[in-house]
């Protein structure tokens, strides 16, 4: 039936025509505020067929499945854009390239939302060609030098996991012998494994776990702060999404289960003390977020580890710091480029002087980073808390977690203490300031409701 497809259909047409129509509307401030209305009613959209029940079923011929961890994660999706646009408005509107920024932002989400919901591999290429290719052209889209520099070196790597991910879709048809993701029977096991291992490579390149993190610091570091401000927070998003779906959607067998504990196992203990030890060396706001986003993506896999032996609160955990992450990461980018204008630097002695002049916004900051470190009851603790319940069969790996959990309080609350030192900063409104304000608010808002995510997956 027509009426079960609304819910894709009417969000694909909003997004793609809005796409489009930002590359013709000359005057940017309504470019501006039809894709902030675009994004805000999208959320509307999907909540409104979330809540009345339009769940549970398989639409265009078995390619799309509507569940409830398609439609929160499409939700992150559109919340973090919304994140980005709102601080990125007087900044890119200088860009002779602004138009195609909202229109690439819109694309990115489009592809997103309908990974959120595949239930077919063709579904996960095709939509994973017009985000990927939509993300690298947004690292570039400022046109500086560091920027493009870094957008190239994204471009090649992003080719190199391409050509994995394809490889392993190969050997996951052969072994499988279906596109669907909603596999019964496993011909070839160990076929199935490398296959499995391809992919998971080719998304751990997107999440710029460790090993793959060799592009992340050149770009966050290098690349325009609202570019990053996309990239590092919604961006992540195309390496957790599709394998989430792979990963929860079939049947393996046992064996093969054993082999999903050991391999997101060994990444996530890497990712997690390799990005807190090299954090620890920064003394500037973006290398301590490139390089503590990597030990992020490692709590991230945590959720993998469990997703097919304790598959409820695995799904929740994701769902909760995925979503957790996306706003801190996007906020506080946000952040590094208001203080790099106001200051001139983002090193901790741009930040002195923050609380005496801008209580609201050292504030704002404060939340972001405590939710991004886990402390009640912002949203980052509860990601946290489902994730670390999820493995409960694994004690090892909780202590682990922990454990690195408060090791990278060795970095974070530096930058909370600097905020508060004394120095001389002037206030300054702007749309990066607000950003960052609303941003702490969902942390915040978000965090006090979480826990009915368990409820609802």
């Amino acid at each position: 039936m027509l009426t079960q497809d609304l819910p894709i259909i009417i969000l694909s047409i909003m997004l793609l025509f809005s796409a489009i129509a930002v590359l013709f509307i000359k005057e940017f401030r309504k470019a501006f505020y039809l894709t902030l209305s675009v994004n805000i009613i999208g959320i509307i959209i999907l909540s409104f067929f979330w809540i009345i029940g339009f769940v549970g079923y398989t639409i265009f011929s078995c390619t799309l499945y509507l569940d409830n961890v398609g439609y929160l994660f499409s939700i992150i999706v559109l919340i973090g854009t919304t994140v980005v646009v709102l601080g990125g408005k007087s900044h890119i509107e200088s860009w002779s390239t602004r138009s195609s920024m909202l229109s690439l932002l819109l694309l990115t989400g489009l592809g997103l939302v309908y990974m959120a919901f595949a239930y077919n591999i063709l579904i996960i290429l095709g939509a994973w060609g017009i985000s990927s290719a939509a993300s690298y052209a947004i690292t570039m889209l400022r046109k500086d030098y560091k920027s493009v520099d870094a957008g190239i070196k994204y471009l090649i790597m992003g080719l190199i996991s391409s050509s994995f991910m394809i490889f392993g879709f190969a050997l996951y048809f052969l072994s499988v012998n279906t596109f669907s993701l909603n596999y019964s029977t496993i011909k070839y096991p160990y076929l199935f494994m490398l296959g499995i291992s391809l992919l998971s490579i080719a998304f751990f390149f997107k999440l710029g776990a460790f090993p793959f993190q060799g592009w992340l610091p050149e770009v966050y570091i290098n690349a325009d702060r609202i570019s990053v401000s996309f990239i590092s927070s919604v961006g992540k998003l195309l390496g957790i999404i599709p394998l989430l779906r792979i990963i929860s959607l079939g049947d393996p067998t046992q064996n093969i289960i054993t082999f999903f504990v050991v391999l997101f196992s060994i990444m996530a203990i890497l990712s997690m003390f390799v990005g807190n030890i090299i954090a620890f060396s920064r003394r500037d706001l973006p290398s301590i977020l490139a390089f503590s986003s990597i030990a992020q993506m490692g709590f991230i896999l945590i959720g993998f580890v469990a997703l097919k032996v304790n598959t409820q609160i695995a799904e929740a955990g994701l769902i909760t710091q995925s979503l957790a992450y996306v706003i801190a990461q996007a906020g506080l980018f946000n952040f590094v480029n208001y203080i790099e204008k106001v200051s001139g630097t983002a090193r901790f002695e741009g930040l002195r002087g923050l609380a005496k002049s801008d209580r609201g916004l050292a504030t704002s900051v404060s939340i972001l980073v405590l939710s991004l470190l886990g402390i009640p009851p912002i949203i980052g603790f509860w990601g946290k808390l489902f994730l670390f319940e999820s493995v409960y069969l694994y004690p090892w790996l909780i202590i682990i977690a922990v454990l690195n959990s408060a090791i990278s309080a060795g970095y974070y609350i530096p930058v909370i203490r600097e905020m508060f030192r004394e120095g001389e900063l002037s206030f300054v409104e702007s749309e990066e300031r607000d950003s960052v304000i609303f941003s702490a608010i969902l942390s915040i808002g978000i965090g006090i409701i979480s826990p009915l995510i368990l409820v609802i997956v």
